[in-house]
């Protein structure tokens, strides 16, 4: 164990303390800020360091143990857990490296396993969509062609499109995974600055996966997701630029909120 390092902590006002607090923390521990091994501050002085109570901290910390960030031994004091023991399914910590990554290799990781579980997906669904689930995906591609020129509105749809796929495949499991990947995926900064041609060109894939899903075309639909799945990994390799020390935004459960 190392000696114990300062936390960088500016005082928190706003709604939702604990939140806050766990989002500087993970930042800081998944930046490197404060590597494995590092003895925190005790509660009462990382209370001080944010200006907030002890019990918000209480509840910062046991989320963070939650997510394997952080290990608690009472009475001996708390330390940043080794990478290995981290959950990076959970989606704050895998935004978290995916932002801080200098060599980009977790965004490459996460496109590469979001396309396993697509093409997965698009091959099932082709088979085994309900018709209801058709008339979804139906509805959503018509929609989206509306708003192909409004990035935000886009991608809120492209979400859903990518989720009832998950869903019409007939594997909850499946679903329940590719769930935490969609959410980081489709975050906001990642998606920040799009040019009309990608979204063009998503929507030309869209179209393909969904016609070969409605064929009942398993092979079709698993070409059509790859061929997707590409042009994604293409767009994100060449315009992402996080901005460091960017707040990362989250829902109220500790999960990161999708664009």
């Amino acid at each position: 164990m190392t000696r114990a390092i300062p936390v960088t902590a500016k005082p928190i006002t706003q709604a939702r303390l604990h939140q806050r607090v766990v989002e500087e923390l993970l930042r800081q521990i998944v930046s490197g800020a404060l590597p494995p091994g590092t003895t925190l501050p005790s509660e009462p002085e990382l209370a001080r360091q944010f200006g907030v109570s002890r019990i918000v901290i209480r509840e910062a910390i046991r989320i963070l143990v939650e997510k394997g960030l952080i290990t608690v031994r009472h009475g001996s004091g708390m330390w940043v857990q080794s990478i290995e023991q981290w959950n990076h399914l959970d989606p704050m910590v895998l935004l978290e490296e995916v932002r801080s990554s200098p060599d980009a290799s977790w965004l490459s990781e996460l496109l590469e396993l979001c396309e396993i579980l697509d093409v997965g997906a698009a091959e099932r669904a082709a088979t085994r969509r309900t018709p209801e689930q058709l008339s979804r995906l139906r509805d959503l591609v018509e929609r989206m062609r509306k708003v192909v020129g409004d990035p935000a509105a886009y991608l809120d749809l492209d979400a859903l499109f990518h989720a009832t796929i998950a869903e019409s495949a007939g594997n909850r499991l499946l679903r329940d995974a590719q769930r935490p990947l969609s959410e980081v995926l489709f975050a906001n900064w990642l998606w920040a600055t799009r040019a009309p041609e990608e979204l063009t060109r998503f929507q030309q894939d869209h179209e393909a996966i969904y016609e070969a899903i409605a064929a009942g075309d398993p092979l079709g639909a698993r070409q059509a997701m790859h061929r997707h799945a590409q042009h994604v990994a293409s767009a994100l390799r060449a315009g992402i630029a996080p901005a460091a020390g960017e707040p990362v935004t989250t829902g109220s459960d500790g999960r990161h909120a999708a664009a």
